[in-house]
């Protein structure tokens, strides 16, 4: 049985190449049907992958943030009270959560002039927290110290800021005690981030590699909070502290609804569906490109059928049964198809590699996955969409009279 399908199949690929312009173009159709399913995939899969774990390293599905916003639904009452949060609403929350772990307030400015002595000034971002950010953000220490909590209760002027920052202001020299002024404000240098600090994934609004962070309590931070963010104990317990927290921030702030929060097992719930949504939508697109490849085989299929016809006449006359022609010519399509779907595997694999790594150079944090599972799918539509278009020329060809083929010229 082995050595008849050897020979099937040495036949089927002597009749291809003897056709080589027909094949490639055949072949090219289902080529760009399974490099779109490849490639399209891995890249939905690594965008997943990306926010996925920036997620995780917050806290995954037990995270929630709630951030100052303009109000949506209560626009009537904001001539008498607008307020946003403030850190009064953090420790209202946390009496309300008292389970809650890494309740953090934050304060965040964007593009704010940071010169040192002797140096130009750099535009910026300045993060105002408490000591605990470094520990549940995962940010590693450089140089010195991070904030600590006499930091807080003292109102300290001391600041942590980026490796990349600490180059441009401080290219020479130690960084410790040095000064930096932003916002008429001295503040001295006490620590610095470990160089090449995880990226921003969430794209939270800042680049650890550039920013100065400063306790919330020092002058000039003002008592406006930009957002704040805890995990609960258990992912289940999600939906019912977000709705505690919408109760006590409704109570506190007149019915305003100047806040919104983000509860991130919700939304990874919703980008999953989202994710499979998208494949089903990209093999759907794909789909089309290996329909009319598919078309492609069938006609190619049947153009060599009426251009063998002496041959199968004369195969049949020496006792070649139907079964053995149509195996043949299935054996023909399927090759053809399987030539294709490999070809298109691999040319899905090196763009979705490709792009992965363009992606990178800007957003050093995106998580490149290869979807296997994609390839294997395209690889084995392909094959059976050979079978499927190659099935009606085979039956033509094993059912044809070997009189009439034999009288052909």
């Amino acid at each position: 049985t082995c050595v008849v399908l050897f020979e099937y199949l040495k036949l089927a690929w002597l009749q291809l190449i003897s056709h080589k312009l027909r094949s490639a173009l055949t072949l090219l159709t289902i080529t760009i049907g399974t490099a779109s399913i490849v490639a399209l995939s891995s890249l939905a899969q690594s965008g997943l992958s990306t926010l996925v774990r920036g997620v995780e390293e917050l806290g995954g599905t037990r995270f929630i943030m709630v951030l100052s916003e303009r109000p949506r639904l209560a626009t009537r009452k904001t001539d008498h009270w607008v307020r946003g949060l403030t850190w009064d609403d953090r420790e209202a929350i946390r009496a309300a959560l008292p389970d809650a772990e890494s309740l953090l307030a934050l304060n965040h400015s964007y593009h704010v002039p940071v010169k040192a002595a002797g140096s130009a000034a750099v535009s910026v971002s300045v993060l105002a927290t408490e000591p605990a950010y470094f520990a549940a953000y995962k940010l590693r220490p450089g140089f010195g110290r991070f904030l600590s909590e006499n930091d807080m209760v003292d109102r300290a002027r001391v600041a942590v800021i980026g490796d990349a920052l600490r180059a441009r202001l401080f290219p020479s020299g130690s960084v410790i005690g040095q000064e930096i002024q932003f916002r008429s404000e001295r503040f001295r240098v006490v620590g610095t981030l470990a160089p090449n600090q995880k990226g921003d994934s969430i794209n939270l609004g800042y680049d650890w590699e550039t920013a100065v962070i400063i306790p919330l309590t020092a002058p000039g931070v003002g008592t406006q909070l930009e957002r704040i963010s805890l995990c609960v104990k258990r992912p289940e317990d999600g939906e019912r502290a977000v709705r505690t927290i919408n109760s006590v921030l409704l109570h506190r702030h007149r019915g305003v609804d100047d806040f919104q929060i983000f509860d991130f097992g919700g939304l990874l719930k919703n980008f999953y569906r989202a994710f499979a949504a998208m494949q089903f939508l990209v093999g759907a697109i794909a789909s089309v490109a290996l329909l009319i490849g598919g078309i492609g085989v069938m006609n190619m299929m049947l153009v060599s059928v009426r251009e063998r016809r002496r041959e199968i006449g004369l195969r049949k006359a020496m006792g070649a049964t139907e079964r053995t022609i149509r195996t043949q010519f299935l054996l023909e399509a399927l090759l053809l198809t399987l030539i294709g779907a490999l070809a298109g595997a691999v040319l899905g694999s090196l763009v979705a590699i490709g792009a992965s790594q363009a992606i990178k150079l800007f957003n050093p944090a995106w998580v490149s996955v290869f979807s296997l599972e994609s390839l294997v799918a395209a690889v084995l539509a392909a094959g059976l969409t050979g079978v499927f278009f190659g099935w009606y020329p085979a039956a033509r060809a094993a059912q044809a009279d070997p009189i009439t083929c034999l009288r052909q010229d």
